[in-house]
């Protein structure tokens, strides 16, 4: 029964989502609006991984800094089910977050954020709640960046599940900018980054730890690359998203 209603929740969602371009369809294929970078002069960023910052959105937060725009990362997860040759938890937890403060020092961010919550189990809890509450309260975005609700990833989707269950104490009053990194998305904008893309793969490499494993590098530049079909014919790199004030995007979740 429950996968059963499983089942119907996420068609009903992706009913309700596609209605958001037919509306606004003009030809055979929805076209992204293309923008340099979304409006906001106070930034907040959503990482359930060290990388995925990079990965979705790197360049957009490369263009907000380069505007003087006031940028924050939280952290979810502690990265110690990511380094599987490495048994020591408590070392595969410095290495991991120090890859991503040496990018973060390459992108110009300096509020950081942890978490800590195990890698590969996130879920919502009082402690996790309160903090992203507090964090909320003290940088008052205007935009938050978060992995979109169908990337292919545990803890992406439950990002998103521990980030609402903070917005029902704090409000919903800013926009949500979710990427992609596992999943691709339809977006309504998208964001030419190829002014600032040699800067998103210097801070890409920062994650040697992961590029062990997969090539990256690689991979997601030809997702940025991609991303340029609808706007900028093959020409440029570009990131997408799906934006949209935060209680039409959690209403879309069918969380509100």
């Amino acid at each position: 029964m429950n996968n059963k209603n499983n089942n119907v929740n996420l068609i009903n969602t992706i009913i309700k989502y596609l209605s958001i371009f037919s509306k606004e369809r003009k030809t055979g294929i929805y076209e992204p609006k293309l923008i340099s970078k979304p409006n906001g002069k106070r930034i907040l960023v959503l990482s359930p991984h060290f990388d995925d910052e990079v990965i979705g959105c790197g360049g957009t937060i490369a263009k907000h800094i380069k505007s003087g725009d006031d940028v924050s990362i939280i952290y979810f997860t502690d990265g110690t089910n990511s380094i599987p040759d490495i048994k020591n938890k408590k070392k595969i937890k410095e290495i991991r977050k120090n890859e991503s403060l040496n990018a973060m020092k390459i992108m110009g961010v300096k509020n950081i954020s942890f978490l800590d919550q195990i890698d590969g189990r996130l879920i919502p809890n009082k402690k996790s709640i309160n903090m992203i509450i507090q964090i909320l309260k003290k940088s008052n975005p205007d935009i938050v960046y978060l992995p979109w609700f169908f990337d292919n990833h545990f803890d992406h989707l439950n990002t998103n599940k521990v980030f609402f269950e903070s917005c029902k104490n704090y409000g919903f009053d800013f926009n949500i900018c979710a990427y992609e990194v596992w999943t691709p998305l339809i977006p309504n904008i998208i964001v030419d980054i190829g002014d600032v893309f040699e800067l998103k793969q210097k801070a890409l490499l920062c994650f040697k730890s992961q590029l062990r494993y997969n090539d990256y590098i690689r991979i997601f530049a030809g997702l940025n690359m991609y991303n340029t079909r609808y706007n900028l014919y093959g020409k440029s790199f570009a990131e997408s998203f799906l934006y949209l004030p935060a209680r039409e995007y959690f209403k879309l979740m069918n969380l509100l």
